[in-house]
């Protein structure tokens, strides 16, 4: 599905990368370690729940990790996706204030969309319709992340019926205010449980220092030292994945030291 050709470095910054899709696609790499034939302390049943999960997570991306990518270039980064989501290639996705810009590839979304709506085509004429006019709605408005009920209400997507299937669906959630909807894609808050416990397992770690700082070898041991926390909570993601939302969201900095990289707090708090 994704470009393997791309490499990334464990401090987020790419040795290839041409576009803001390459950009995606090198996060995407990142995001899942090999489960090993040993050393998980998961049984077959664990192993299969693990492989069960990832492949509910969609294929989406923190801007945070784009910047990451593009640590020499962030303004290239607001007017790339400003770019690529007005000519409707990349969705861009934000539920709350607190969880930060997320971006999808459109493709992706839209086969999210519709596989949702064969699935239910069969039994529920009525909901594959609504699902329709929703891919028709983000088509023409491919920069909008929240919309109204009654915008939803010109495209003929009721408040009482479809607006409520596409929230049990995941494809809208409530926002702050009444009558308002950010546009969401299936499964974003399993996604976003990774994002905030990975990133608070890190921060935690360098607040518990003198100065809030280690070297990166001394964290990279304390993650791979934590089997429960690595396989079970965090579902095996990559450690440099990881380390791509400290970087780009700006939680943490990295420094050179005589032993090797270290990082340190910047003091951004939740």
């Amino acid at each position: 599905m994704w470009n393997a050709d791309v490499e990334v470095c464990v401090d987020g910054e790419l040795a290839q990368l041409s576009d803001i899709h390459f950009g995606i696609n090198a996060s995407l790499l990142q995001m899942w370690d090999a489960i090993p034939e040993r050393g998980t302390r998961l049984n077959g049943d664990g192993i299969a729940d693990l492989l069960r999960f990832r492949k509910t997570i969609p294929p989406i991306v923190m801007v945070s990790h784009l910047h990451a990518l593009f640590p020499h270039n962030p303004t290239f980064i607001d007017r790339e996706l400003q770019r690529v989501v007005e000519a409707g290639k990349i969705r861009r996705i934000n539920v709350n204030m607190n969880a930060g810009d997320m971006v999808i590839e459109s493709k992706y979304y839209f086969r999210i969309l519709r596989d949702r709506k064969t699935a239910v085509a069969a039994e529920d004429e009525s909901a594959a319709e609504i699902f329709e006019k929703f891919e028709k709605l983000l088509r023409q408005k491919p920069a909008v992340t929240a919309i109204t009920s009654d915008f939803l209400a010109e495209f003929q997507i009721s408040e009482e019926a479809g607006i409520r299937h596409l929230l049990n669906t995941g494809f809208l959630v409530l926002a702050g205010a009444p009558g308002v909807y950010q546009i969401s894609v299936p499964n974003v808050g399993s996604f976003l449980k990774i994002v905030f416990r990975t990133r608070k397992w890190v921060v935690n770690l360098l607040q518990k220092t003198k100065f809030g700082e280690m070297v990166e070898k001394v964290i990279r041991e304390r993650w791979e030292a934590g089997v429960k926390n690595r396989w079970r909570e965090f579902r095996g993601v990559k450690f440099s994945w990881v380390m791509m939302e400290c970087k780009g969201g700006g939680w943490c900095e990295p420094f050179e030291t005589p032993t090797g990289r270290g990082w340190r707090l910047t003091g951004k708090r939740e």
